[in-house]
């Protein structure tokens, strides 16, 4: 069962219906004797798992982890460690939020727990829980896999030439940065030593509990995740190779900054680097191992990013954190990189101690409009370079920006059906006369649209152009023609004395004749072959969302919306970075 679900991740209420069925089976393999059970067997099917969880205990997979109890208010969010009485396993929390956001402000005040009653006694629980996992417990469990401190070690040894200069650039190790990095002692970290110096890279994602939809409800709660850098790609970001640090409440996420929910990892982190973790026993080492370990990346969206370093959002005055541009200043546009200056540690350390160091808001609001930068829990870390080990999550960047934006706004797979473009030439015609039969009014304002809409997307070219007004009926085609006077041969023809009509073809070609000497006055649309300037019809996105309704994709593959980019669709399928990977 512990098999069924941790590796091949079935689902709960399968493996429990699996393991009732297990245990009916012992059952009646252990009354084929009779009725009566002897005092061994009853032990036996007593001490027989009832669910998953007692199962999943018996091999000891689970981690440790610290329940905190969450300030319920907004714009709080204090942590507060249980507390635990001796003997007893009951977790003691303060009933109300003592948090001074300023030192000499008043405590917040906001009650934290309520009271819940187990049988006769009453315990007061938090009423929003922030729960943190034990990153020695992920340690002790990764090196004692066989083969992982062989892989973890190894990288050490490739990359950089003893001079510095890059080799080829193929891993993380072959960058200059990692090559200078020092450890506490001022050594290069992890070169030519005995103890295991592993480096992190922390991630932070926020998900939508109704599975991120593009429409309805919107319930927010973060994933704190944490991935081994020294193990190979293939490996560590597998889900079993990753450490979960915690999970961040919803319902809304936290607003300004993440420091309280970061705050336990640092701890942690702090721990493993000065003095550094000794194992009493690892797979490669029996007798025991000094582990150290580094956080050098932090790797997020934009937003999550932002609020992970206590840096202001994209619309402020100082919009970037890597460089000195500002909004008036340089602008969005300004993409001259060898112009900007960038910021450095020592001035974004000041910032935040400058941040921290004011006595009230004002103050405060003062520094942040200033600098954009707030304190953030990364810059404990002594270590931790601010201004150079934040970067943008490639998927995100990619999936959910540069591709998401490519299908969208240049091929037009999210057009609405409703989207109208303004007409590229104004056509207005009289009142059609009466004789004209109501298949023939409809011919002649179907004849209105195509004139009215850029040449380019209604005639590609002069053979398809004939070849389309051809199906509009002639006396359609003779008042619209006679309406826009266009220039036809007057009848009779030298040639054809007995003709008193016009052939649709020669009042084809005079209206086309005529639409291509029409100056358009459109500017969306004009220079390219569809409509609102994107390079797919309505129609061919249509048969794109059906071709996609009747695709087969393998059950380990993630599908795709057979409607991918429609709005409307949103309540059905979620749309992720995942499925335009798969779209390209």
């Amino acid at each position: 069962m512990v098999v069924l679900q941790v590796l091949l991740h079935n689902s709960r209420r399968g493996c429990c219906f699996l393991l009732s069925m297990l245990h009916y089976i012992v059952q009646l393999c252990l009354l084929r004797n009779g009725r009566v059970l002897n005092v061994y067997d009853q032990k036996l099917l007593s001490d027989f798992p009832k669910d998953l969880d007692s199962a999943v205990k018996q091999f000891k997979l689970d981690t440790a982890e610290v329940i905190y109890a969450v300030c319920p208010e907004q714009q709080c969010q204090a942590l507060y460690r249980p507390v635990y009485q001796k003997g007893s396993p009951i977790a003691h929390y303060p009933l109300s939020c003592t948090y001074k956001s300023l030192h000499n402000d008043s405590p917040c005040g906001t009650h934290i727990t309520r009271p819940r009653r187990f049988g006769k006694v009453e315990v007061e629980i938090p009423i929003k829980r922030f729960v943190s996992f034990s990153f020695k417990d992920y340690i002790a469990e990764l090196t004692s896999r066989s083969g992982f401190e062989d892989k973890m070690d190894a990288v050490w040894e490739s990359g950089l030439s003893s001079k510095g200069v890059p080799a080829e650039m193929n891993d993380i190790f072959d960058g200059q940065f990692l090559y200078d990095f020092k450890d506490q002692d001022g050594h290069q970290f992890g070169r030519q030593t005995k103890e295991g110096c592993y480096v992190f890279s922390l991630s932070i994602d926020f998900f939508n509990l109704f599975t991120n939809k593009q429409a309805g409800k919107k319930v927010s709660f973060g994933v704190i995740s944490v991935v081994c850098l020294n193990l190979p790609v293939s490996m560590g970001y597998k889900p079993e190779n990753m450490f979960l640090a915690g999970v961040i409440p919803g319902p809304k996420e936290p607003s300004l900054t993440l420091k309280q929910y970061l705050s336990p990892l640092v701890d942690e982190f702090l721990v493993f680097w000065d003095p550094g973790v000794r194992f009493s026993h690892t797979c490669k080492f029996p007798e025991g191992r000094l582990i150290l370990c580094a956080l050098i990346l932090v790797v997020c969206d934009l937003l999550a990013t932002r609020k992970a370093i206590g840096y202001a959002a994209c619309s402020h005055e100082r919009f970037c954190n890597v460089c000195k541009c500002t909004r008036t200043g340089q602008g969005y546009g300004h993409t001259d990189c060898r112009a900007w200056a960038r910021r450095s540690n020592e001035e974004w350390c000041k910032a935040a101690m400058d941040y921290q160091a004011c006595g009230n808001e004002e103050a405060k609001t003062a520094q942040f409009n200033k600098t954009g930068v707030r304190w953030s829990e990364l810059l404990r870390l002594p270590y931790f370079d601010i201004s150079c080990c934040v970067v943008v999550d490639p998927m995100h960047n990619l999936f959910l920006g540069l591709i998401k934006e490519h299908f969208t706004g240049i091929l037009g797979i999210s057009l609405s059906r409703q989207t109208q473009e303004k007409p590229a030439i104004i056509v207005s015609f009289s009142t059609p006369p009466s004789n004209l039969n109501p298949n023939n009014v409809s011919g002649v304002e179907k004849l209105r649209r195509w004139l009215e809409k850029p040449i380019a997307s209604t005639f590609p070219d002069q053979a398809s152009a004939l070849k389309k007004l051809q199906r509009v009926n002639l006396p359609a085609l003779e008042f619209v023609c006679s309406e826009v006077h266009c220039n036809i041969p007057l009848l009779p023809l030298p040639t054809e004395p007995q003709r008193s009509r016009h052939k649709k073809a020669e009042l084809a070609e005079a209206l086309l004749e005529w639409r291509l000497q029409q100056p358009e006055t459109q500017d969306i649309g004009s220079s390219t072959s569809t409509e609102c300037g994107h390079v797919l019809l309505a129609e061919e996105i249509e048969e794109i969302w059906s071709d996609i309704d009747q695709l087969l994709t393998p059950s380990w593959m993630t599908s795709v919306p057979s409607q991918i980019g429609n709005s409307s669709h949103g309540n059905s399928r979620p749309i992720s970075g995942a499925h335009w990977e798969l779209l390209i």
